[in-house]
């Protein structure tokens, strides 16, 4: 399959980076927000549901969540899945893990935690679950340093084209 329409939608993860470059050939919406939590990314469902016809619908949420030591958002998420899957039920949804990120009070196991939460989540709901956590982490299992800006969080260049990569071997080739 090769999806023409992507919806991305989340945090700053997604919108710091130029999703329409990246895929020029097809139409790209890009709804990302910069500190927004998953509570903020529900609270938007509506008015995104309204602006776009995806047929391909990629969400990473839950980053500032688990920054600000929330984790009880899963629930929240499982409600952005449900809105998008009513109102698009022809587009194929995937939840993007979050990454390896580091900040000073989390502890190592806590993003792989979430990201198994998540994993669940999207089997539940019968929604794509794409895990890019393994492509951040270098040779000695942490964060590949490269790949992100120097507040531990937010991706560089190197850390977007990876990304990119992976997202595109899963949205296809035109």
């Amino acid at each position: 399959m090769s999806y023409r329409r992507l919806l991305l939608a989340g945090d700053s993860l997604i919108e710091f980076y130029d999703w329409q470059v990246r895929f020029a050939d097809r139409v790209v919406w890009n709804y990302g927000r910069a500190g927004e939590t998953v509570e903020g990314l529900l609270s938007r469902v509506p008015a995104i549901i309204n602006q776009v016809r995806p047929d391909f619908i990629l969400l990473m949420s839950g980053t500032n969540n688990i920054g600000m030591d929330d984790y009880a958002f899963i629930p929240n998420y499982r409600k952005v899945i449900e809105c998008f899957s009513a109102a698009f039920p022809d587009a194929d949804i995937f939840i993007n893990s979050l990454m390896p990120i580091r900040l000073p009070w989390l502890s190592k196991s806590a993003v792989p935690r979430v990201n198994g939460l998540l994993a669940k989540l999207a089997s539940e709901k019968g929604v794509g679950f794409l895990n890019i956590y393994e492509y951040f982490l270098n040779q000695n299992g942490s964060s590949h340093q490269d790949c992100f800006l120097g507040d531990g969080v937010h991706l560089s260049e190197f850390g977007y084209a990876r990304w990119a990569e992976v997202l595109e071997g899963r949205i296809g080739t035109l």
